[in-house]
């Protein structure tokens, strides 16, 4: 069984904005509850991330969540909404992160991404002159080759998204049970798809991203690309009768809550997932 938790669920402003007053995000302050939503991060099996939130700080307190466990970052991109390099920085100072439970040899966190993320790693760790480089692993991560990482496989699949970066989104399996992580994208390229239906895998659970709601589809998908890329899926055979379909990385954008959103794609199959949400899969 794989746990899959969504530590945030909102866009790069979080919802409602920081410094919005549109009627959006003053209603989900008026309605709060699940309409309230931090910047986007998940976590599987309570030590490996998928991406570091500026807000993980917060929601970690919140959730109980001990992040001093977390062996390895899987990381879709550089944005700053999903790549906190101070927060990375302040793992890599000793003075800042003490674990006197693990071994000097394997105090170190394994980061998982392109490039752009290890050039963003550098930056990061130069910008903090007590961090200690031999704290932060870097992995290279190629599109169409699975990796390892905390005993998850992961398929990098390229995301529509940033066009001057290598960004992706994930297959991921742990051999039983699989999940597609298809956040902070737009729609996907037809051959990524074909891609997808390529691997064999039959997921139990499917999260897209919903940042455009009611809008059309750019760097991020809207309910129209949520519903065409759930029927490319059910065509190729990748999900079943049980599979279940979450939408992340919600954005004020279209005006659509989350109590909006989900009483239109509920019935659709979709459920609007919430800070703190948990599968077990």
């Amino acid at each position: 069984m794989m746990k899959i938790q969504y530590i945030g669920t909102g866009a790069a402003e979080g919802f409602p904005g920081m410094f919005c007053g549109c009627p959006a995000c003053e209603r989900a302050r008026r309605i709060g509850g699940r309409n309230l939503k931090t910047r986007s991060c998940a976590m599987i099996n309570d030590n490996l991330l998928i991406d570091l939130s500026p807000d993980l700080y917060a929601r970690a307190s919140q959730l109980g969540l001990r992040l001093w466990k977390v062996k390895d970052l899987v990381m879709t991109h550089s944005h700053c909404d999903h790549f906190d390099g101070f927060s990375l920085a302040l793992r890599a100072r000793d003075g800042a992160a003490i674990l006197p439970e693990i071994r000097k040899k394997e105090n170190f966190l394994s980061v998982y991404g392109s490039s752009f993320i290890e050039r963003a790693i550098e930056q990061a760790l130069r910008e903090q002159p007590h961090a200690d480089r031999k704290r932060i692993n870097y992995v290279p991560v190629e599109t169409g080759k699975w990796f390892q990482a905390g005993g998850i496989w992961f398929y990098p699949l390229k995301a529509s998204h940033k066009p001057d970066e290598l960004c992706f989104i994930y297959a991921v399996t742990d051999g039983r049970a699989s999940f597609l992580y298809a956040n902070d994208t737009g729609r996907l390229a037809d051959s990524v798809i074909r891609e997808i239906g390529s691997l064999g895998l039959v997921f139990d659970a499917v999260s897209m991203d919903c940042a455009r709601g009611s809008l059309p589809g750019d760097g991020h998908m809207g309910m129209k690309e949520n519903l065409d890329l759930k029927n490319s899926l059910m065509e190729m055979g990748c999900v079943s009768e049980t599979t279940a379909y979450y939408l992340n990385h919600l954005s004020h954008m279209s005006g659509m809550i989350h109590d909006d959103l989900q009483a239109k794609m509920g019935p659709e199959g979709f459920t609007v997932a919430y800070d703190g949400l948990i599968l077990e899969i």
